[in-house]
């Protein structure tokens, strides 16, 4: 006989507060699959109607993290850190963020994602190194983690198997878009990973998932309260995502993008939002003295003297990725075959804008999304923006590049772009990336 649910249904459903045991419960039925689907889906629409307290989501959260394999790094001789972003248009920061965290003498046991709708994927970046595996297991990721001290790889199928099977409920009940499910959803994964600090990148803008500076402070808050209910070193920063981050918008473009950054060059936002995050992870586990130097000093000479660069090659080579593909972008995959075409101002002044979103969507035209059939994007394809907010601008001056292989997908990015930019005759205003911390 399956399990009963309705006792918990009904106390949710009159805004009672559910215990951890009774969480538990749910959940369990859920990774067992020992409840009718109706009750879980009831269940679920009571939770997004009344919500939860910060003890009920922190309590979800933990219930998700358990259903599968907890990661522990106790036998390393270094603390653990781990970063999660809610996703943006040009956002590789993880490809910096690791290795130049494992140069402060941190072990980052990084588990990341595809990309989703307009968003770029972690592991999608990745892939456009020749050979480079994203698919290790947790012994595999342990064996690179104590040889490199950072790892980059995807979700397991041992890890959170709970979140996997509510995930695809909640896609087909309407009840994704709620904060009490958001939330533990993210933290159980991040959780699982068994990472002692945690720094949350939360994207606020067109671009983003939270499209308010409100409702993105909502979910750093409540994730941030999760964390920290669990035992972890938990903080956050909003950053806006108006405007793509850097200049390059793809797969291969963005890894050259992160290798600039990562040899002490490249664009200063992408470089001071890195620093700026490993800086809160650093804070947020306490470790304060960096040997008389300040933790920005050292983040920055890491980044200068190339460690960082160094650091990231090893973990491309560990994880069976060719290394020269770091130093020589022609031999990142999908450049082959590839065409430019170059938008120009429409007038002349300064650029007050670039839309996340459609530089995003141009991008998706190009094929550089994954589709909604689950295939893999064009590594090769992207957008390169050869000006951005704040620039002056001449008539007729590049501003954008498009790498693509033709097609109609073509016309629909151009069009996208062009509708992307906006050109003042005013200076824009300062582009401060971080907004607040949330800690």
């Amino acid at each position: 006989m399956g399990t009963d649910l309705r006792d918990l249904i009904a106390a949710k459903r009159d805004g009672q507060e559910l215990t951890p045991e009774q969480v538990q419960e749910f959940v369990t039925a859920a990774t067992e699959g020992s409840a009718p689907e109706v009750q879980l889906a009831s269940m679920l629409m009571a939770v997004l109607i009344n919500g939860m307290s910060d003890a009920e989501r922190t309590g979800y959260a933990l219930a998700m993290m358990n259903s599968g394999e907890v990661l522990t790094w106790d036998h390393l001789d270094r603390p653990t850190a781990d970063k999660h972003s809610t996703g943006g248009i040009g956002d590789k920061v993880s490809l910096i963020w690791a290795p130049l965290m494992a140069e402060m003498g941190y072990a980052v046991p990084m588990i990341s994602g595809r990309g989703l709708g307009h968003t770029g994927g972690t592991l999608d970046k990745l892939e456009s190194i020749p050979g480079f595996r994203t698919d290790l297991s947790s012994a595999e990721m342990d064996a690179v983690v104590q040889h490199v001290g950072c790892v980059i790889t995807g979700q397991t199928a041992d890890l959170v198997p709970a979140d996997r099977t509510l995930y695809d409920l909640r896609s087909r009940t309407a009840t994704v878009p709620s904060v009490d499910h958001i939330a533990p959803s993210i933290m159980s994964k991040k959780l699982a990973e068994g990472a002692a600090t945690l720094v949350l990148d939360v994207k606020v803008g067109t671009g983003a998932f939270m499209k308010t500076r409100d409702d993105a402070r909502r979910l750093a808050e409540v994730m941030v309260a999760i964390g920290r209910g669990a035992g972890r070193n938990t903080c956050a920063l909003l950053t806006t995502m108006d405007a793509p981050l850097g200049r390059a918008v793809g797969n291969a473009v963005e890894v050259d993008e992160s290798v600039d950054v990562l040899r002490g060059a490249g664009p200063m936002e992408l470089r001071e939002l890195t620093v700026d995050l490993c800086e809160a992870a650093i804070g947020a586990a306490g470790d304060e003295d960096m040997g008389g130097i300040s933790i920005r000093d050292k983040l920055y000479a890491a980044l200068d003297d190339g460690s960082a660069l160094d650091r990231f090659g090893a973990m491309v080579a560990a994880q069976g990725g060719d290394a020269t593909a770091v130093f020589d972008p022609s031999k990142l995959l999908g450049g082959e075959g590839l065409s430019e075409s170059i938008l120009v101002a429409p007038r002349g002044g300064v650029i007050a804008g670039i839309d996340a979103l459609s530089v995003g969507l141009a991008v998706a035209e190009l094929g550089g999304g994954r589709g909604s059939d689950g295939s893999a994007p064009d590594p090769g394809v992207g957008a390169w923006l050869e000006a951005h907010v704040g620039d002056h601008i001449e008539p007729g001056q590049p501003w954008a590049r498009l790498l693509h292989r033709g097609g109609a997908g073509l016309d629909a990015a151009r069009a996208r772009m062009k509708a992307a930019v906006v050109v003042a005759n005013v200076p824009a205003g300062a582009d401060d990336r971080v907004l607040e911390r949330i800690s």
